[in-house]
C-alpha cells in the first residue's frame, strides 16, 4: 500500500490543473489522476474573467498565458430585424482586480502552459492515463482504486479527495450526490472556425447575440483567427443532421464562405442549468463541472469552477496543517453552491432573451428591453452581474463589502510598479487605511495572523501614512484604487482572505478586537474524528 498523499485530484481539466497548482505551491503533496493521455486537442470555454486572471497570476503564470489571450470585446443583443435591444462592455480602467476585466483564449496552449507548471512543481505527482474505479472512506484517509495506463489495478490513499472529473462526475456517483435542475435544457451546435485574414474583415469585431427567433445564435470574438458560432437547434432538428458539414457551411453562410477559413470543430450540446446538492461527502469534496454546469450566455463555466479551486485550496491547507478544524470545509458549500446558482440563473435569464422562438413574444421583449434601458440601449457592465459571498468563512453579519471581491491595485516597489500580488502574494491579508494606527491593532489579533503567515500592509496615500511596525509593509499605490475602494466603504482596515475575498473590515477601533474573534471562530484547531464511509 503507498503512502498517505494529502490530496488526490481526480480530472486534470483547467479545474483540476489549478487546484493542484495552487496545493502544490503551498507544498501540499498532491497527486493527480485523469483517464486521458493528454489534454483534449479541440476548443471548449472561450473566455474567462479578471478574478481567474488574478489566480493566475498567483500562480506565477500571467506571461505564459498572455500570447493566448486578448481582451473581451463588446456584447450587443440584437433581437427582430437585427435591432439593438442591449449591449455589455468592460469596465473601464483603473481595474478593480488589477486586470481588463475579460479575455478571450485558447483553451489548448492555455491548458498546456498549466500543465507544465504544475510539472514543475516537486510535490505534485501528475499521472496520465490513469482511471479511477472506486472510493472506499476511513477516519483519516480515502483509498482510491485505480487502473494505471499499463492496465494495472492499484490502490491510493489520501487524505482528501477532489474530484475535478466534469459534468458525468464519477466521484459524485461514488459520493452518491445527486443535481439539481434549473430548469434549462437547451440544445445547440457549436461551431469553431479558423478565419483567414480576408474572412476577418467581413465578420462583426465583437460579440453578438442575434436574438432572432428564426435562428437564435451566438457570435464570439475568440483570440487570434479563432471565431465562434453557437446556434440553436429548432424543433424537429437533430443533432446528427446537424453535425453535417454541408448543413455548417449553410448556417455559417449569412456571415462567411469555406474560402474564408476552416472548420476546427462542431459539435452539439446540451447547455445544462445544474447544480450538485451536495458538494462534500466526509473527505471527498467536489469541483467545477462535477459539482455545477451553467449555461454559456455568462461565459462563466470555467470561471466557476476556478473560483472552486482558489475557495477549496487555501482551507483545504489550514485543514491539513491543522490550523483548523475539518468543519472549516463545509463552509466551502455554503460560499460557493449559492454563488454559482445565483450566476447561473442570471445566465438562464439571459438564456431565455435569446432563445425565444415566438415571434410576438420576442417582439414585446425587445420592447421591454428599449423601454428598460433606453433606445439606444445604456451601455451595462457585465461584471455586476456576478455576486459576492453571502454566509461562510468570514463575517457576514458586518454587511458589504464582507463577500466582495478585494481590489489589487498597482503599487510602487523597487522593481517598479507592479501589481499587489506580485510584491505579497495571496496570503490572508490585514490592509490599513492610511489614517489607521498600527497601536489599535490588538496582540491576540497579530499572533493569529503569524499563526496563519498573514501579512500586514498600511496602506500610505499622499503626506498620510499608518505608522509602520514590525511585521507590517508600508503599500504606496499608483492608481488610487484601493484608497478609493476604502473610502467608499468608509473603512480603517480589512482583513482579506487567500482567494481575495473580504473575510471582515473595521470602521472603528474595536472592529479591530471582534476580527481576532471571528478569526478564532472560524479557525478553530480541534476536531473530532471522521465515521467510515464505504462507496460502492
Amino acid at each position: 500500500m503507498s503512502e498517505i498523499v494529502d490530496v488526490a485530484v481526480v480530472g486534470l481539466g483547467p479545474v483540476g490543473a489549478v487546484l493542484s497548482a495552487l496545493l502544490g505551491r503551498q507544498g501540499i503533496s498532491t497527486i493527480v489522476l485523469d483517464k486521458a493521455d493528454d489534454i483534449f486537442a479541440l476548443p471548449r470555454a472561450i473566455s474567462f474573467d479578471h478574478e481567474v486572471m488574478r489566480i493566475v497570476q498567483n500562480l506565477g503564470l500571467a506571461e505564459d498565458v498572455h500570447p493566448y489571450v486578448v481582451a473581451y470585446p463588446r456584447t450587443e443583443y440584437r433581437g427582430v430585424g437585427g435591432k439593438l435591444i442591449a449591449c455589455y462592455e468592460s469596465l473601464p480602467p483603473p481595474y478593480p482586480q488589477g486586470w481588463q476585466p475579460g479575455f478571450m483564449f485558447k483553451q489548448p496552449p492555455f491548458e498546456r502552459a498549466l500543465r507544465q507548471a504544475l510539472a514543475e512543481i516537486r510535490c505534485v505527482d501528475i499521472q496520465l492515463g490513469t482511471a479511477l474505479e472506486n472510493l472506499t472512506q476511513h477516519g483519516d484517509h480515502v483509498e482510491l482504486a485505480i487502473l494505471d495506463r499499463g492496465g494495472e489495478r492499484q490502490k491510493l490513499r489520501a487524505r482528501y479527495v477532489v474530484g475535478c472529473d466534469g459534468g458525468g462526475s464519477l466521484v459524485r456517483k461514488l459520493i452518491g450526490g445527486a443535481l439539481e435542475s434549473l430548469d434549462f435544457d437547451e440544445p445547440w451546435l457549436v461551431v469553431d472556425v479558423l478565419v483567414n485574414e480576408s474572412g476577418v474583415a467581413k465578420l462583426p469585431q465583437g460579440i453578438v447575440q442575434y436574438c432572432d427567433p428564426q435562428r437564435p445564435t451566438t457570435y464570439v470574438v475568440g483570440s487570434g483567427n479563432h471565431r465562434r458560432w453557437e446556434f440553436m437547434l429548432l424543433p424537429g432538428e437533430t443533432a446528427e443532421e446537424m453535425n453535417r458539414e454541408e448543413t455548417i457551411w449553410r448556417l455559417l453562410g449569412r456571415w462567411m464562405t469555406p474560402e474564408d477559413g476552416e472548420l476546427w470543430r462542431a459539435a452539439t450540446y446540451v447547455f445544462h442549468a445544474l447544480v450538485a446538492n451536495e458538494w462534500r461527502r466526509d473527505r471527498v469534496l467536489l469541483a467545477g463541472d462535477a459539482a455545477h454546469m451553467t449555461p454559456p450566455f455568462m461565459a462563466q463555466g470555467m470561471c466557476q469552477g476556478i473560483r472552486d479551486a482558489a475557495n477549496l485550496a487555501w482551507k483545504l491547507e489550514l485543514v491539513l496543517r491543522e490550523r483548523s478544524t475539518a468543519a472549516l470545509l463545509d463552509s466551502y458549500q455554503h460560499e460557493r453552491r449559492p454563488h454559482v446558482r445565483t450566476t447561473t440563473e442570471t445566465a438562464k435569464m439571459l438564456g431565455r432573451i435569446i432563445c425565444e422562438l415566438d415571434p410576438e413574444k420576442a417582439a414585446q421583449r425587445d420592447a421591454q428591453m428599449l423601454s428598460e434601458k433606453g433606445d439606444p440601449p445604456a451601455v451595462q457592465y457585465r461584471q455586476s452581474l456576478i455576486p459576492g459571498l453571502v454566509h461562510g468563512a468570514l463575517c457576514s453579519e458586518q454587511g458589504p463589502p464582507v463577500g466582495a471581491r478585494f481590489p489589487q491595485p498597482r503599487i510602487a516597489s523597487e522593481f517598479g510598479i507592479t501589481l499587489l500580488d506580485d510584491q505579497f502574494g495571496n496570503s490572508f491579508r490585514l490592509i490599513m487605511a492610511p489614517s489607521a494606527d498600527l497601536h489599535h491593532i490588538p496582540v491576540e489579533l497579530c499572533q493569529k495572523l503569524g499563526a496563519i503567515e498573514g501579512k500586514i500592509l498600511c496602506l500610505a496615500e499622499g503626506e498620510r501614512s499608518c505608522q509602520r511596525g514590525p511585521g507590517a509593509w508600508t503599500i504606496v499605490e499608483t492608481d488610487g484604487l484601493l484608497g478609493a475602494w476604502m473610502r467608499d466603504h468608509k473603512l480603517i482596515a480589512a482583513l482579506v482572505r487567500p482567494d481575495h475575498y473580504v473575510f471582515a473590515i473595521a470602521r472603528q477601533v474595536s472592529d479591530l478586537d471582534a476580527m481576532s474573534a471571528s478569526l478564532d471562530l472560524h479557525f478553530s484547531a480541534s476536531e473530532a474524528p471522521l465515521a467510515t464511509t464505504a462507496m460502492a
